[in-house]
């Protein structure tokens, strides 16, 4: 019998899965940390505002490195929904659904609606009024749900940005696409199964090219990397195994294409999206080779805590810090800025992570609840 060197094991693919849903919030939280304009001086400035530093700093965080976490989970989510499936059929779909219910679905109208709630306490109470920047209404109140946006695009456009279609808890826009996904399912996999990866050409080449439907809930960046990763799972692919021919060209080239989508270098293709997938075939060739080295181990509290950090990070904590620590500490230097860019990642992270240690302590059923199950 021939053995396959360094062979890696569905356990340990299983272990690099879990193990990078925590960095991947991070980089959420990075995301959401960007910072369009600062307030230095009683002077409002552009994020770069003649700071160098500070403002490659906050692209490369927030525009390029961070930018794979979604796509990722897209991906993950794709492969997880059918690796451990043989075949699929009605009864397997709907044990499917009733799960996604659970884990998706539950949370996903919890937390849009304390948002709602949040909002509506604000301005309805004199004291905390000032302090809100928005509005809500009780005859939009479904809105809020699905297409807070109220003010859609043309039905087919170049613009590709979520944050104009979003629930009012706008990081939830990932959970409402992919709960459309999954919905989906079965197309999906009747496409996969018959047409193997082909069936991603078409959705490349409206991901790369930017021509995309601006329709609430169909994301192309949730079409193309979910089916991508459910290429992977209905075809029984390790990922680990695939990804590690690519090693060596994924450690030279991602870096390559991240400073590249850093100076806005684009050439024939789409340098972004590029970078994105090259990305993706980075981090689970760097995680498995930190396994593989033992350079890092399973660190289940950090990937059961991550859906509560992405969950309450945004609107509730992330900008909160933000304003707090600007307001306290009144940052005139570039240092001091991009110094504080970093620590309010941390404190919101630390914060989440404080919160849910507390919450699983004490009200284990709860918190089971609103973090669907996890």
């Amino acid at each position: 019998m021939v053995h396959k060197k360094n062979f890696y094991s569905d356990e340990l693919q299983s272990k690099v899965i879990d193990y990078l849903r925590f960095p991947l919030i991070i980089g959420v939280l990075f995301i959401h940390n960007a910072t369009p304009n600062l307030v230095v001086n009683g002077q409002i400035l552009g994020a770069e505002a003649d700071m160098l530093f500070f403002g490659y700093c906050s692209k490369l965080f927030s525009q390029v490195l961070g930018r794979i976490a979604v796509p990722l989970f897209f991906f993950m989510s794709g492969f997880l929904f059918f690796h451990n499936i043989e075949g699929f059929n009605l009864q397997i779909y709907s044990n499917k659904l009733k799960t996604r219910a659970k884990t998706l679905l539950t949370p996903y109208l919890f937390w849009n609606f304390a948002v709602f709630a949040l909002y509506y306490i604000m301005q309805n109470v004199p004291t905390l009024s000032p302090f809100s920047n928005r509005e809500v209404d009780w005859h939009d109140f479904f809105s809020y749900f699905y297409n807070n946006s109220g003010n859609l695009k043309d039905s087919f456009s170049l613009e590709l940005d979520k944050s104009l279609i979003t629930p009012i808890s706008y990081p939830f826009w990932f959970i409402r696409d992919l709960m459309v996904a999954v919905a989906l399912t079965p197309v999906i996999y009747f496409l996969c199964k018959k047409t193997k990866a082909y069936i991603l050409i078409l959705p490349g080449i409206s991901l790369f090219s930017g021509y995309w439907f601006n329709v609430a809930g169909f994301s192309i960046d949730c079409i193309f990397f979910f089916m991508a990763g459910a290429c992977f799972g209905i075809h029984k692919r390790n990922l680990l195994n695939d990804f590690r021919k690519l090693r060596i060209f994924s450690f030279i080239l991602y870096p390559l294409l991240a400073l590249a989508d850093l100076l806005k270098c684009d050439f024939i293709i789409n340098i972004h999206y590029a970078g994105i997938i090259t990305g993706i075939v980075f981090c689970f060739n760097l995680t498995a080779f930190l396994f593989e080295k033992k350079k890092i181990r399973s660190a289940p509290f950090l990937s059961a805590a991550s859906f509560f950090v992405f969950a309450v990070h945004a609107p509730f904590l992330i900008s909160t810090f933000r304003k707090i620590s600007f307001m306290i500490l009144q940052p005139e230097s570039e240092f001091a800025i991009t110094a504080l860019y970093f620590l309010n990642v941390m404190f919101v992270a630390l914060a989440a992570l404080g919160i849910y240690r507390i919450l699983r302590k004490f009200l284990p059923k709860f918190t089971s609840f609103i973090t669907g199950g996890r």
